[in-house]
């Protein structure tokens, strides 16, 4: 029996690192493709080492983390690092099973001549596929302290406890890089004159005829548009519907990971996971999901916490109608990270479907995903009541803000909702927390008002999501 010698992954570093030892650093290695918001901050971070040694890369698949570490060393070489001190790695490539990073940079070091206190950059990409990757990567970077590492994975591996080491969770693409990589945020939301709508802690301006454009992009980002595969470059429909219709729900499911993750059987997951997407911004409770998918309520809540941990669904707690949190949680509100997911499955809706609202309700709550608000959000429900959405003031643990979404537009259009308001909404903003910020997220109209003495901002829910995504990136 043959074994993997070290001549071969030598060879397969070499064919992995095309920058090595030759000019190319001054052709183009990889497809150039837009840079993500997050870009510019990450970057720095890779050539700051007291920013964190160790830069990891987190979120859900397709959403760019790949793209973002072969942008970084292309900018590298083209900031004229010498390509021999930098070495990419894809731990999917099966060459790799039976070795270790510290393996791959010992060989990269014997070809190069390099030191333990050489300055290198290190990629480690799909480094989730490693047993054991993240005190391997540790280690790595103990010894070769001037080694500047990123990895990017697709699994949450929990907060960072290690010296030196830098989480960030790459979310999908959001509204607002959704609209630039199409070129049309400017003539979308560009200012000037227009209906001032307040939506956050300064005000937005924008013309009210440019909101059905925007709720029709926004539509379009719902169906196809949170990866960044065939919208980055030149957006081409046609590109990001086959790419959501041509197995992103299979890559996405993590088949591979599942079994490392004592998962027996991927069916029962693939069923959960159809079950969550059908039901997503809706409540659920374990027993529900239990009786549905056919599993004991342990393995459940396994299959849960994995689905969770490799960004596929997000959970938010259940709050009382005092905005109290439940001591035993057996109900929560569940959404997927990505709403194209649903498109995967079930195929693509119009603003009129009766799914719309919960998938837009999805978008939203998708903005925050890796920003310091994404933790604080919450819902509450109670016998006969309900409010959408929470974002939770971590010392106080009451409402900063409180949502109610009515993408039908029925407060604002005569019927039953209209003349009954919003009466629900600001009890309970009276009873936790009368400072609140309250808002009512609709499809077109943006006004303020008041009700029983507590302030209500009516905004688009699309300009919202334009909004928070902004906010997330350090835009606004």
């Amino acid at each position: 029996m043959q074994t993997i010698t070290t001549d071969e992954l030598a060879r397969r570093l070499g064919f992995e690192n095309p920058w090595w030892g030759s000019d190319i650093q001054h052709e183009t290695i990889f497809p150039i493709l837009p840079k993500r918001a997050f870009y510019p901050a990450l970057f720095n971070s890779i050539q700051t080492p007291e920013m964190g040694r160790v830069l990891e890369l987190a979120g859900p698949p397709c959403v760019g983390k790949t793209t973002m570490l072969r942008q970084m060393i292309t900018d590298l070489l083209a900031k004229g690092v010498d390509g021999n001190t930098i070495l990419y790695c894809d731990f999917t490539a099966p060459s790799y099973a039976f070795t270790t990073p510290a393996q791959l940079v010992g060989a990269a070091a014997a070809k190069f001549g390099h030191e333990p206190n050489s300055e290198l950059y290190l990629f480690f990409d799909e480094a989730q596929f490693l047993d054991g990757w993240r005190k391997k990567i540790q280690d790595l970077a103990i010894n070769w302290p001037n080694a500047r590492i990123a990895t990017a994975v697709s699994c949450n591996s929990g907060a960072a406890t290690e010296t030196g080491w830098q989480t960030v969770v790459l979310p999908p693409l959001t509204f607002v890089e959704y609209l630039r990589f199409r070129d049309i945020d400017q003539m979308l939301l560009g200012g000037g004159e227009g209906e001032e709508v307040g939506v956050s802690k300064q005000a937005m301006t924008m013309s009210p005829a440019a909101i059905p454009a925007l709720n029709e992009a926004f539509c379009e980002y719902v169906n196809f548009g949170g990866f960044t595969k065939g919208i980055a470059g030149q957006y081409d429909t046609g590109k990001a519907v086959d790419f959501v219709r041509g197995g992103v729900a299979g890559r996405v499911l993590h088949r591979d990971l599942s079994g490392r993750n004592g998962i027996g059987d991927p069916r029962d997951l693939d069923r959960l996971f159809a079950v969550l997407a059908r039901n997503t911004s809706s409540e659920v409770t374990i027993e529900e999901l239990t009786g549905v998918v056919g599993v004991a309520k342990n393995t459940l809540r396994k299959y849960l916490d994995f689905l969770e941990q490799a960004f596929l669904i997000r959970r938010l707690p259940r709050l009382d109608r005092d905005g109290k949190r439940f001591q035993r949680a057996v109900a929560f509100k569940v959404y997927l990270t990505v709403p194209s997911l649903y498109t995967a499955l079930f195929g693509p809706v119009t603003r009129d479907d009766k799914m719309f609202p919960k998938l837009a309700e999805t978008a939203l709550v998708s903005q925050w995903m890796g920003s310091a608000d994404d933790r604080r959000l919450a819902y509450a429900s109670w016998r006969g009541g309900e409010i959408d959405l929470l974002e939770m003031n971590p010392e106080t643990d009451k409402p900063n803000s409180v949502f109610e979404l009515d993408w039908h537009d029925g407060y604002t259009t005569p019927g039953s909702k209209a003349d009954k308001g919003p009466g629900e909404l600001t009890a309970f903003v009276a009873r936790t927390n009368p400072a609140a910020k309250t808002l009512i997220l609709t499809a077109s109209t943006a006004r303020r008002g008041t009700m029983a003495g507590i302030d209500i901002t009516l905004a688009p829910l699309a300009l919202y999501a334009y909004w928070i995504g902004r906010t997330s990136i350090g835009d606004s």
